[in-house]
């Protein structure tokens, strides 16, 4: 069971624990009141409190509200959170549209260079969605990198590249090392760098209140959502539906 934990100003003292439906998932939610004059070190001690419970309820991994500032004690209670590296890796495609747009460029005109350690099954996906979409395509993976773009070759003839050789409108970085491009997408580790760009639901409906990424990363994950029900906003956009 997933949990959540939320930090809510209002009176009491010890955390509230009930079983919720959040979005078709059954999960098991925690409310920590903290009163507005309550002071840091209560305040922690009552987060560290509604930890414990989650903990003995069966619960290890939780969704919080964005930028929640008492992970520490969340990771010294048993908890972790959703990682959405995998999510994250298999939004490459549209995420790459969606910055082409912000650019103003057309896929057919555009360059694009995937790069990591190695290939995985995130980036070979990736690259044989966008290969024939894009005018260049650069793959920076080492020797299944360059076995990767000799398969491209045979597969769409299409205008694959050394990676460096083109300015690339768009990098898919599937790994930690950072390749230069007009955005840059980095889609490795549990803190992916989206560049500011958004997805939601295209239809709506998500709850207030909780980190998006990890909570879409979730429902993909579950069955709940799949990439063709999204749609990528660009940053500052107000649209946060």
């Amino acid at each position: 069971m997933i949990g959540v934990l939320e930090v809510k100003q209002e009176r009491g003292r010890r955390p509230l624990l009930e079983e919720r439906r959040l979005m078709g998932l059954r999960c098991l939610w925690a409310t920590v009141p903290v009163a507005e004059r309550v002071s840091e070190k209560r305040r922690l001690r009552r987060v560290k409190r509604g930890a414990r419970s989650l903990v003995q309820a069966g619960v290890r991994r939780v969704l919080t509200a964005a930028a929640f500032p008492y992970w520490d004690a969340l990771n010294e209670a048993g908890l972790r959170g959703v990682d959405p590296e995998a999510f994250s890796q298999a939004l490459a495609v549209p995420l790459t549209l969606a910055a082409l747009v912000r650019q103003d460029c057309a896929p057919e005109q555009a360059a694009v260079l995937l790069s990591g350690r190695w290939v995985d099954h995130a980036m070979f996906r990736a690259a044989e969605t966008l290969c024939p979409m894009v005018r260049h395509l650069s793959v920076d993976a080492g020797d299944e990198g360059e076995e990767l773009a000799d398969w491209l070759r045979a597969e769409f003839g299409a205008a694959v590249r050394p990676a460096g050789g083109t300015e690339a409108n768009v990098a898919l970085c599937f790994g930690p090392e950072i390749a230069p491009a007009r955005t840059v997408f980095r889609l490795w580790g549990p803190e992916p760098d989206l560049a500011g760009f958004l997805p939601v639901l295209a239809a709506g409906g998500l709850p207030s209140g909780l980190d998006r990424l990890p909570l879409l990363a979730l429902l993909w994950e579950e069955g709940r959502v799949s990439v063709k029900q999204l749609r990528i906003l660009p940053p500052n956009s107000r649209q946060l539906t």
